[in-house]
């Protein structure tokens, strides 16, 4: 039987401890998708909505869940995957159905891009290494300009 840290396609929940800022708010640690590698391996199979050096596909090295309810925690990237992740926070007067906002979702989506939405406002955008990176900063950068949107590199090396 799968437990919650599993799904039913063998993806385990992978822990992301935060560094958080001095008196900051904000969440402890991200959770991420993975594939067992095994040997402590996994395959990141998500995109991270808060931690940073890390995207879709990189292998990384986490402990083993010690307890029946304990998930691995990552420890470190091993090998990078070739996709880099970028996130959009939505100004506060604009929602993630907006036209505009829904207008550059279709545009990545044509270009090859894929993303995960926290609502009401995050964004987390993955990038496979052969989209044209700048081209999709472009984009960005003009809805931005609109005040939109602001948006930041969480993971600009795809190696």
């Amino acid at each position: 039987m799968a437990t919650e840290q599993q799904t039913t396609e063998g993806l385990v929940r992978i822990r992301v401890p935060l560094d958080a800022a001095a008196g900051g708010a904000g969440p402890s640690d991200d959770w991420l998708w993975a594939e067992p590698l095994g040997s402590g391996r996994y395959r990141i199979e998500s995109c991270p909505f808060f931690a940073y050096g890390v995207s879709r596909d990189d292998v990384v090295r986490a402990t083993e869940p010690g307890g029946h309810d304990e998930a691995p925690r990552l420890e470190d990237v091993i090998e990078k995957g070739g996709h880099r992740t970028l996130r959009i926070a939505l100004d506060p007067e604009v929602a993630v159905t907006d036209a505009a906002v829904q207008g550059l979702l279709e545009r990545l989506l044509e270009l090859g891009c894929t993303h995960e939405t926290l609502r009401p406002k995050l964004v987390a955008l993955d990038v496979p290494g052969e989209i044209d990176v700048t081209l999709v900063a472009e984009l960005l950068q003009a809805l931005a300009n609109d005040r939109a949107i602001v948006w930041e590199w969480a993971d600009p090396r795809p190696s």
